[in-house]
């Protein structure tokens, strides 16, 4: 941003709830505590560029935490609708939230799981779960693979999906799923994946004590659901799934 171009106002949000989780999400453990307040237009790129993306919107989004498996997220949205996230966090501005959605991540993911699998991506169609606008596919289709993207805020240009899939990719995508669409969301993911299959799932895992000024923790880029290692590893296991971590960014995931 330059200092002669002023950040885009936000337009008027939707009612922010906030009521108290009965439970956490993740592990099931009774009465998260609240963590605290971060406004709306708290974006990651705050943090990377120096500067606020958007100006105040003056909407305080509460955060609670698991006192057992310490997963981090908020219920302010959980009345929103599709059509609300859509308006008011991914639209034509979000690439301010997260600058390198657009090409580098999706280009960067392709070469590295192009590496990765390298000759049994000949024999294997991947499924971007997911997948944005379908940049992550069209790099791996450029390098001569096969890969299916599904997306619900992108469904237009969405392929004809085989039965089952045997890699299955999800960058950055767990963290924006409301905590109460948790296991629907692992359902419907789980659904697509060969009973053989791996999923290679990509989000940041905060320390358990992890402060709610950690940048990774912005509701303007739908950060909503924030896991520990403990979390994930609940979650996982709850729907039959192994969890190894490479690190605190990449993951695997199959069926035990």
């Amino acid at each position: 941003m330059t200092a002669h171009t002023a950040p885009p106002a936000l337009p008027a949000l939707p009612d922010l709830s906030d009521h108290a989780p009965s439970h956490c999400s993740a592990c099931g453990a009774a009465a998260p505590q609240p963590l605290g307040d971060r406004d709306f237009a708290y974006s990651c790129n705050d943090h990377f560029a120096g500067t606020a993306q958007f100006p105040p919107a003056n909407a305080p989004v509460r955060y609670h935490r698991c006192g057992s498996c310490q997963f981090t997220f908020t219920a302010a949205l959980d009345g929103w609708t599709p059509q609300d996230f859509q308006a008011h966090i991914y639209n034509a501005d979000y690439v301010r939230a997260d600058p390198v959605f657009a090409d580098v991540r999706p280009t960067r993911n392709s070469q590295m799981v192009a590496a990765l699998w390298n000759r049994a991506l000949q024999d294997t169609v991947v499924l971007d779960f997911g997948g944005g606008d379908g940049t992550f596919a069209r790099r791996l289709q450029a390098m001569g693979h096969r890969c299916h993207t599904v997306d619900p805020f992108h469904g237009e240009d969405t392929p004809e999906l085989l039965d089952h899939y045997d890699l299955i990719t999800c960058f950055e995508v767990i963290e924006h799923v409301p905590h109460g669409d948790l296991d629907a969301w692992f359902t419907t993911l789980l659904g697509h994946l060969s009973p053989q299959g791996t999923v290679l799932l990509s989000t940041e895992l905060l320390d358990a004590d992890m402060a709610l000024s950690n940048w990774y923790i912005a509701p303007r880029n739908g950060h909503i659901s924030l896991h520990t290692a403990a979390s994930l590893r609940a979650l996982a296991a709850r729907h039959g799934l192994s969890l190894f971590s490479i690190n605190h960014e990449m993951h695997l995931l199959r069926r035990v």
